[in-house]
């Protein structure tokens, strides 16, 4: 077991006997996805708001609760895929509900961007580069990101097929 998972289980307390029951399992963990999907929900609406409701400081308390949000949510999908479930592979992304996901995060994005670099005070040169540097990184990151997705994907794909033939191969065989 790596350390993350480790310490995955240690801020869960996943080794507490409540666990053992099955159905008190299956219906905490229902419970759990509500609660984090409502926190993200929740938050994602708040950066959006805070922006143009707060100016300025309301920007850097957006910024806090976006960069917070993802740190949840990456830790959610590494453990997910260090249990050996990849949600990029199991699950549709392309639903209306992403969509609205993705304008949240725009217009939380874009309000920081206007209180901070247009209304924040002196806009300087080395603003600008900090913006055009973290913007390629971004753009490089998201590419990364949807080259592995497909990287997986594939192999997830292979891996299918190759258990259904093991699969035919073991019923085909004398006993």
């Amino acid at each position: 077991m790596s350390a993350f998972v480790r310490a995955a289980r240690f801020v869960g307390d996943l080794d507490d006997e409540f666990y053992t029951d099955e159905l008190q399992r299956d219906a905490w963990n229902e419970a759990s996805a509500v609660g984090f999907q409502s926190l993200l929900w929740i938050g994602l609406v708040a950066a959006a708001i805070l922006p143009y409701a707060a100016g300025v400081t309301g920007a850097w308390i957006a910024i806090g609760i976006i960069v917070a949000l993802l740190t949840v949510a990456f830790v959610v999908i590494g453990y997910a895929r260090a249990r050996g479930v990849d949600m990029y592979t199991v699950q549709k992304l392309r639903r209306p509900r992403m969509a609205i996901v993705g304008v949240l995060y725009l217009l939380g994005f874009g309000g920081v961007l206007v209180r901070l670099l247009v209304q924040g005070g002196d806009v300087g040169v080395s603003t600008w580069i900090g913006v055009a540097a973290g913007a390629a990184l971004g753009a490089t990151a998201a590419a990364l990101g949807v080259k592995g997705h497909q990287r997986r994907k594939h192999n997830a794909e292979l891996a299918a097929e190759k258990a259904e033939l093991l699969g035919f191969e073991e019923t085909d065989r004398p006993h």
